[in-house]
Parts: structure tokens; C-alpha cells; sequence
């Protein structure tokens, strides 16, 4: 990003697991589990979980109950404590990536906004924020609100809090949803490199800048004041 791009930035909102902290959540058991919950539930078609995340999958079985309200909340609870369950296997036991946490104190120091958008859910990202202090001033977790990224909703209403308008935001992720959030809400996108996604795959999602580490972004933004207009 250009110095005059970056000195615009008055938020920095940040993707929990994987950006921040590495919580080795067990993805491929969850899906698993909501497939067979799928099937119990006579809902599961063949290839309805190909090319779908977790939690679109749901979405799509839950349309699928959408003239039957009651039983649509029952699903919904059941699969929100299938999914809890897994994250809060190794949740409990997660910790913020080095450098983390005084990457986001210096960013803070700065007078950046900070925020957090996760696509996990509260009770896993509190037991790992009730142990380490990862500063941030808003939390949006999939528990939150209805329509979460990459949906351009979930940066929108964390930015809002901030008061920051998109344009003077940075959303900050691993993985390609992430760039993709950022790009429909108007933001800034900056893809943070780990063994699951290529630096391609960031830049192709719509990445302005791929880094190595939030520490690495941290100390590129810190060397511009943001802007006070």
C-alpha cells in the first residue's frame, strides 16, 4: 500500500483464528458432524456440501426449514452446539500467534481502532481473549449478528462501532473470505500468509498487500501517523 493510502487508516479490524491466534480447530471433524446432522435431519442431498463452507452449508439446510419455524430453531440450536463444541475442544487450550499482542498495543499506542470479526464463536474466542490480553475495542463474533462475512455486513457493523468509514479501515485476514469482506464493504485488504492459503490465493481474493504476520503489518502502519482529518 502507498504512504498516502495508508495514512487515511483510522481502523485496523482484524479476523480471529488464524490471524491472531492459532486455535487448531478441528474444521474437517465439525464438517463431518454437520453433514451426519444433516443426514439425521433427512435434509442432506447429494453434493449440497461441495464447494460450501460450514456454515453455508447450514444456511442452505436451514432454507430448507424455512416454512417450519419451530423446527428451524431446534436445527439451529443443534448445529450452533455442534460447532461450539468442537471450537471449545482446543479453544480452551489456543494461543495469539508472537508478537501479537504488543503488535495490537502498538497499534493502539498509534491511535488506531481496533476490532476483531470472527466467524467462530463467542465462547471460543473468550477463552482465549479470558487468558491473554489482546487489546481491541469491538468483537463481532458469528453469535452477533445474522449475515457474517464475507458478507460486507459484518466489517460494516464492526466499523460502525468504531465510527470509522470504510474507506479509512484496513481488514486484516488469512484467508481469501477475509479480502473478500473487506472489498464489498469498501475497505482496505491486507492477507496474512500461512500454510493453508498462498499469497496468489490472497491477492486474487482481492488483497491489497500480503504479509507475513500481523506483527510485520503492525510495524508498516506504525510508521505513519493516521490521518487526523
Amino acid at each position: 500500500m502507498k504512504p498516502a493510502v495508508i495514512k487515511r487508516v483510522k481502523a485496523v479490524v482484524f479476523d480471529f483464528d488464524g490471524t491472531l491466534a492459532e486455535t487448531k480447530i478441528n474444521f474437517a471433524r465439525m464438517r463431518s458432524l454437520i453433514v451426519e446432522h444433516l443426514k439425521e435431519w433427512g435434509l442432506f442431498q447429494e453434493g449440497c456440501d461441495e464447494g460450501r463452507y460450514i456454515l453455508e452449508i447450514i444456511a442452505w439446510a436451514k432454507q430448507k426449514l424455512a416454512a417450519r419455524p419451530d423446527e428451524l430453531k431446534r436445527y439451529d440450536g443443534e448445529t450452533r452446539q455442534i460447532m461450539e463444541q468442537v471450537e471449545l475442544e482446543t479453544c480452551s487450550a489456543a494461543h495469539p500467534f508472537p508478537g501479537v499482542a504488543e503488535a495490537l498495543g502498538r497499534l493502539s499506542d498509534r491511535g488506531y481502532r481496533i476490532g476483531i470479526i470472527t466467524r467462530n464463536c463467542r465462547a471460543g474466542v473468550a477463552a482465549v481473549l479470558d487468558r491473554y490480553h489482546l487489546h481491541h475495542e469491538v468483537l463481532l463474533t458469528r453469535d452477533d449478528l445474522e449475515r457474517i462475512k464475507p458478507d460486507p455486513e459484518h466489517l460494516l457493523a464492526a466499523l460502525q462501532e468504531l465510527d470509522v468509514e470504510p474507506r479509512e479501515a484496513v481488514m486484516v485476514g488469512d484467508h481469501p473470505t477475509d479480502a473478500q469482506c473487506a472489498k464489498a464493504a469498501g475497505a482496505l485488504s491486507v492477507g496474512v500468509l500461512t500454510d493453508k492459503t498462498t499469497k496468489q490465493q490472497l491477492l486474487e481474493a482481492g488483497a491489497d498487500l500480503v504479509v507475513d504476520d500481523v506483527p510485520a503489518l503492525a510495524a508498516i502502519l506504525c510508521d505513519h501517523e493516521p490521518d487526523a482529518g
